[in-house]
């Protein structure tokens, strides 16, 4: 079991993430960041897992009709 000591030497993700925010006073260098060239990831499962279901559904209402 944590003790008291324990639980307020190590702050909490949300309490570090608050600590080093722009608004709370900490040096902030996003505007000297690299830019970077970045794209969506093509041809994931779960997007194949999509086109086959929508492909599925189409075909189970081609039947009906």
């Amino acid at each position: 079991m944590k003790t008291d000591e324990d639980i307020s030497e190590k702050p909490a993700f949300w309490q570090l993430v608050f600590s080093q925010s722009k608004v709370n006073g900490a040096p902030y260098q996003g505007e000297y960041l690299e830019s970077s060239v970045w794209s969506w990831p093509e041809d994931t499962f779960l997007q194949r897992r999509l086109r086959q279901m929508r492909f599925d559904q189409a075909s189970d209402k081609s039947m009906t009709n």
